[in-house]
């Protein structure tokens, strides 16, 4: 082997560099490596059509863990969108504002009950998103906890589970295996309002709002969001490819070898222990240990013989429910419509009239079929960042649910099209003159998601967000260490915990783990 390092980093999203970075401030000599031409992942931009670029995946970058970022400038040029959310239904659009009187004085028109509780709402949210921050800043916590610092941890919960107070100790119980609608309904009962936060909580889910857990995954995904903000938490100026611009110098700065194009083929083990990687183009490159970015499948399965690992753990992570649901439409505009205002394009337009609208468009996805009348999210990401599209024009990109990964009856390059135009069609319903300004459009449903950016069936979650994989449970039980039983291999990404949209902690973690692994044997 022509060279070593004593860690190789695979995969090149934040966690993959906070975890380079951290591990190389502290002295270890690292390598990261990118499969394809360009960092990023699901973070970077790709050119649809002349002229025309987007960031498909990442339109909120979620929460940053305020360690893993600490001293970083480049992630306050953010941008504050208001409303954040403009549900589109009957009776006219319904924003969802930063500030919470303002959204409770629009609820008026559709009803006073959901206007004087609205209040009530976001302050209960705001609690229990806060409880699972808390959860989210270590390691997940061991049930069957040994060591004295696994104590400590479940101590520190306890007195922050405390601190919710009786109430609030209660309403967390209740909503962490409860379903969204059953959730929302205790508050409000506008439809417009319940089916848009609906859809939020089953985004990306192969579940409906009816399906047990989903409140849960609302809340997960208000990790970090200002109180009172629903839908979204931080969006950069230049988009999601300027903070992996960002930890791609500060990992170079810190001594991080980075390389593209570097495919890893599979992570050799000698003696129970990670000896070294093999690249698609022959190489091997000998390592003390491995950090995988990549999903918990391929990281395990797709890499390491399976005389490696123990045959209950293969299965377990077999099991692992990925199920994408997700078609991504990226629309080339001449202009926006007449309708909609570049002043509030900037916030997410949602078409999820009711709960029931988007219970139905789940119904489809048990059948192995897709929605005739999806739920669609409606970003325009060139009303923050012109440069986009050519002067005077417009990107929009459609969050088209549910169109699921593995279909009954015949195939996505068949279906591509139809999905397509029912979602605009859709749009086009609610924002009339909407289809008149498309000029190109690209398509991407699961398979091409997995095609194009290695999400195994299209998930972008990298496993299903749900409460039987969370936590310690995140993406296995014997896993959620963020160490694997193959000595010197660690994990970390959305996959792993503490789940997508938590961006940094991971990779901070796994860092942690390795370092703690590598001292010990030297």
């Amino acid at each position: 082997m022509s060279r070593s390092f004593d860690v190789v980093v695979l995969g090149s999203e934040p966690d993959a560099l906070v975890a380079a970075t951290g591990l190389a401030t502290s002295g270890v000599r690292v390598l990261l490596l990118e499969p394809g031409p360009d960092l990023g992942g699901i973070y970077r931009e790709i050119e649809f059509a002349p002229g025309w670029r987007a960031a498909p995946l990442v339109p909120d970058l979620g929460y940053l863990d305020p360690q893993a970022f600490r001293g970083m400038a480049e992630i306050h040029a953010s941008v504050a969108a208001d409303p954040t959310v403009i549900a589109l239904g009957e009776g006219g659009p319904l924003a969802l504002q930063r500030s919470a009187v303002a959204t409770a004085a629009a609820l008026r028109r559709l009803s006073a009950r959901d206007a004087e509780r609205w209040p009530k709402f976001v302050q209960q949210l705001a609690s229990l998103a806060g409880f699972l921050a808390t959860l989210f800043r270590d390691a997940a916590p061991r049930v069957d906890a040994r060591a004295i610092d696994e104590f400590l941890t479940l101590l520190r919960l306890g007195r922050q589970y405390r601190s919710l107070g009786r109430r609030g100790m209660v309403e967390l119980l209740r909503a962490l295996p409860i379903s969204a609608a059953d959730w929302l309904d205790d508050f409000f009962e506008s439809e417009p309002l319940k089916g848009a936060l609906a859809a939020l909580a089953v985004t990306d889910l192969c579940q409906g709002p009816m399906s047990g857990g989903t409140a849960l995954a609302f809340l997960h995904r208000h990790v970090g969001a200002a109180p009172g903000v629903i839908g979204e938490r931080l969006r950069l100026k230049a988009g999601p490819g300027a903070l992996i611009d960002a930890l791609a110098r500060r990992a170079r700065a810190a001594g991080v070898a980075i390389e593209t194009q570097g495919a890893v083929v599979e992570l050799s083990v000698r003696d129970g222990r990670i000896e070294s990687v093999a690249l698609s183009s022959g190489e091997a490159i000998a390592c003390r240990a491995v950090i995988s970015a990549l999903d918990p499948y391929q990281s395990l399965l797709g890499l390491i013989d399976p005389v490696h690992l123990d045959p209950v753990l293969i299965e377990a992570v077999r099991n692992i429910r990925f199920r994408g649901v997700t078609t991504k439409i990226l629309l080339a505009l001449d202009a926006l419509p007449d309708s909609v205002a570049v002043a509030t394009a900037a916030g997410t337009m949602l078409i999820a009239p009711s709960i029931r609208y988007v219970e139905r468009a789940f119904d489809a996805t048990k059948y192995g079929r897709c929605s005739s009348e999806p739920f669609v999210m409606i970003h325009i990401p060139s009303a923050v960042d012109a440069g986009l599209a050519p002067p005077g024009k417009h990107v929009a990109v459609l969050h088209v649910q549910y169109t699921p990964y593995r279909l009954r009856e015949g195939e996505w390059g068949e279906l591509r099209d139809t999905v397509a135009e029912r979602a605009l069609r859709v749009v086009e319903t609610h924002l009339p003159g909407f289809t008149s300004r498309v000029r190109e459009r690209t398509v991407l449903s699961p398979v091409d998601l997995e095609s194009r950016f290695g999400l195994r069936e299209g998930a972008v979650s990298r496993g299903e967000l749900a409460l039987d994989q969370l936590l310690f449970m995140r993406p296995v039980p014997d896993l959620a260490g963020h160490a694997a039983p193959v000595a010197g291999l660690h994990l970390c990404g959305a996959g792993t915990h503490p789940g997508p949209g938590i961006v940094g902690a991971s990779g901070r973690m796994a860092a942690r783990a390795a370092l703690k692994e590598l001292r010990a044997r030297a």
